[in-house]
């Protein structure tokens, strides 16, 4: 780790009971980053997010920052209260922190993390700021896109959809584009066959039965889990013998009660399985004969289309925000519908029920294209480039105003660093020793000489005092008026 420059990266949630798809990206982005950087994790509390990124032997520091929401639902009095924040003990204490560990650029992300971007930059640190979600349209939205711009040095979009809320001279100037992906070692294929039979038995599924799934994190209204029982209601009439499963931890109690009286209701109660947070979601996953993601929100990318694609599931989702993107990649344009019309999600579930060998294919050709777009091996090409150029503009340049005087950090191990960079790597880093150097030596001059000009006064001032502490001045005074008056004397003799 020595040998790598360190980073902080700030996450601003850390769920104990589960994990979001929030989490999941700043945790695979983490440890993909490992590889060119000493990574610590800040996060505000313990949670399952902690420690995973331990077990993964990324440094985590507990930390507690407030949240700015009013950045993801913008107001005129946003500026005023970011302000009032920064008067805070955690802002005081971030700001220390930072100030001790120097890293080369920090990385917050989210936009309601807004406190760590603003004490970095406060100290001279380097600032990439990830957008992952869209923020609230409104008229105050150039309010936060203007915070955003001015306390970041780069900002990382996930997707076309998070980055359309800044102007066009800011997205050329600064905005970079990373869509998230998966690790495939999490993805246990040599074991799909035997999930899927497990799984389905544990739920009571039969192999005849198909089964549709739904999966959030948190289930809150926005995630559009009414739609998905009305939805159901539609399909039973043509597909009687299919079968639900959610999967999500109840954000909103009241509206996740309401949902399954909605079931009731509709006497579906023998058809659903509700579990709550699944600890093995590729078991989940394989069981699911189609997935649908009905989100009625503008989703900044939509981890769950793509997990469905990553085990090969055709997914039938609403037309919101970054979903369209995904869908649009896998070449599955006609199984997006409009938001809210819950009759036409039934009837692109029901088209692929009619025939699962051919659903099937969709999945497996879907997932095909996704891999090519957002696989891990086009995920690792999109960040090793980006991690090269981190590594010249933010590590190895000489101090900054607003910061200590500290040597370059250092360059990565020979092994991470592209052949084709090396040369450029050494003399940049030549370059900055000699301008750190020269800044080292132009302030031990200025000290010494300001050293020597104290020195001679307390000289001066000591010889003074000892005059006046013995006398010699009031006589070598008296000596001198008496040769005056023996002088004039003589003259008049």
């Amino acid at each position: 780790m020595a040998d790598k420059a360190t980073i902080v990266l700030f996450s601003h949630v850390s769920n104990t009971r589960s994990i979001t798809g929030a989490e999941k990206l700043l945790l695979f982005f983490s440890r993909e980053l490992s590889v060119y950087f000493n990574c610590i994790l800040v996060a505000p509390q313990d949670g399952k997010l902690t420690r995973l990124a331990r077990s993964y032997g990324i440094e985590v520091r507990l930390m507690s920052i407030p949240l700015v929401y009013g950045m993801y639902t913008p107001y005129a009095g946003l500026p005023a209260d970011l302000r009032k924040l920064q008067e805070s003990a955690d802002y005081q204490e971030l700001c220390r922190w930072l100030a001790v560990v120097r890293p080369a650029f920090i990385i917050s992300s989210t936009c309601v993390h807004a406190l760590p971007p603003i004490a970095a930059k406060s100290l001279g640190i380097p600032v990439v700021w990830k957008i992952s979600e869209t923020m609230i349209d409104n008229e105050f939205t150039p309010l936060s896109v203007q915070l955003i711009h001015q306390h970041s040095d780069e900002i990382l979009a996930i997707s076309q959809t998070a980055a359309a809320c800044f102007p066009e001279d800011i997205r050329e100037g600064k905005v970079t584009q990373l869509p998230p992906s998966w690790n495939d070692a999490d993805m246990m294929f040599e074991a799909w066959s035997k999930l899927r039979g497990e799984r389905r038995g544990e739920l009571g599924i039969a192999p005849g039965e198909p089964l549709i799934g739904y999966v959030s994190s948190f289930i809150n209204k926005e995630k559009g889990l009414e739609h998905f029982v009305r939805m159901a209601a539609l399909v039973q009439e043509q597909h009687p013998a299919a079968r639900y499963l959610v999967v999500g931890t109840p954000g909103d109690k009241s509206y996740y009660e309401r949902c399954v009286r909605r079931v009731k209701m509709e006497g579906l109660t023998s058809r659903f399985r509700f579990v709550g947070y699944e600890e093995c979601l590729p078991a989940a996953y394989c069981a699911m004969d189609v997935l649908v993601v009905p989100s009625l929100i503008r989703e900044g990318f939509g981890m769950t289309a793509l997990e469905g694609y990553a085990f090969s599931k055709p997914v039938v989702a609403y037309d919101s925000g970054g979903l369209r993107e995904i869908l649009i990649a896998a070449g599955c344009a006609d199984l997006l519908v409009p938001v809210g019309e819950t009759g036409l999600l039934a009837e692109r579930v029901n088209a692929l029920l009619a025939d699962q060998a051919q659903a099937a294919i969709v999945g497996s050709q879907a997932r095909e294209r996704i891999g090519a777009a957002y696989g891990p091996a086009a995920y690792r090409a999109r960040l090793q480039g980006l991690a090269e150029r981190w590594h010249l503009r933010y590590c190895l340049r000489p101090p900054q105003a607003g910061g200590e005087d500290l040597p370059p950090a250092a360059q990565p191990a020979g092994e991470e660093t592209p052949a084709a960079a090396q040369p450029r790597g050494r003399s940049a880093r030549r370059a900055a020793r000699l301008r750190a150097a020269k800044l080292r030596r132009g302030k031990l001059r200025r000290a010494g000489a300001r050293a020597g000009k104290r020195t001679g006064r307390k000289k001066r001032a000591a010889g003074s005092a000892r005059r006046r502490a013995s006398g010699g001045s009031k006589k070598r005074r008296a000596g001198r008026a008496a040769r005056r008056r023996s002088g004039r004397r003589r003259k008049r003799a």
